[in-house]
């Protein structure tokens, strides 16, 4: 058994020295990527925006409405948009790694003007006459990292976190008896959030870029006044992990090299 037990463990020690001869070490070049998408010591100047716009049963005068496939929502009429911009500044202290500031502003305006819920065939309730509008402000400090797509100087995904502030005030109204009611907020938001996105030039020092929020860390404050009488606060945490496609932004870039780096005439 002495003999059988020392072949078995000279046979494994021969395996591990044949695999470790056999070893060869894998990385993707994901943490020092081998081509310079943009040089260091570039300035860069972007200007990127966002609209959504939805109108549901506003055809015309003889529009009944939207239905929901599941019928829990029938004769829906109402509007719905967003609309931001954001222009930004970015400087590369390494290659193809910036920091750099985004300021953001966004427009919301939803308005509902009918819509019945529908829980049963003798239960249903009406909802309707009630719009909402909000004005906010945000500033954010930008980390942006390129990730050229193989060896391309052209494509590239971006790899982005932002940590900055918000102030809004929003405004919601509905009508009911012939009286309006309303409550007016003012909001205070501290945020972090990752934005990956793809980077695309379209000629020598013009790029265009597409990001989408898909994580997010947020802080928030709300200071609401009722009617202009009575007053109330809210304050709370959230994080959020997936595709929001109501934060999908578009932009250009222009990106201005250093004297280093400048095409010779």
């Amino acid at each position: 058994m002495k003999r059988i037990a020392i072949i078995l463990s000279l046979c494994c020690i021969g395996f591990c020295a044949a695999a470790q001869d056999n070893y060869q070490p894998f990385d993707r070049g994901i943490a020092k990527p081998s081509t310079i998408f943009i040089p260091k010591g570039t300035s860069g100047a972007g200007f990127g925006f966002g609209f959504t716009n939805y109108k549901v049963g506003r055809t015309g005068a003889n529009d009944m409405g939207f239905s929901l496939p599941t019928d829990l929502v029938k004769g829906l009429s109402g509007a719905m948009n967003i609309f931001n911009l954001a222009p930004s500044y970015e400087y590369f202290l390494w290659d193809n790694t910036s920091v750099g500031a985004r300021i953001k502003y966004e427009h919301s305006v939803f308005a509902l003007d009918n819509a019945t819920l529908s829980l049963s065939d003798d239960m249903e309730f009406d909802a309707g006459d009630y719009d909402y509008v909000s004005n906010s402000i945000s500033a954010y400090a930008t980390l942006r990292n390129f990730m050229p797509i193989g060896e391309s100087k052209r494509f590239a995904m971006i790899l982005e976190g932002r940590l900055g502030g918000t102030y809004g005030e929003s405004r919601s109204r509905k009508l009911e008896d012939g009286l309006k009611h309303g409550s007016y907020n003012t909001v205070y938001q501290g945020s972090f959030k990752f934005v990956p996105g793809l980077c695309v030039f379209v000629m020598n020092n013009v790029a265009v870029t597409a990001q989408m929020a898909v994580f997010g860390i947020t802080y928030r404050y709300i200071d609401q006044k009722n009617d202009k009488v009575g007053r109330s606060g809210l304050n709370g945490a959230n994080s959020s992990l997936g595709i929001d496609f109501l934060s999908v932004e578009i932009g250009t870039n222009v990106y201005i090299l250093d004297r280093k780096h400048r095409p010779r005439k």
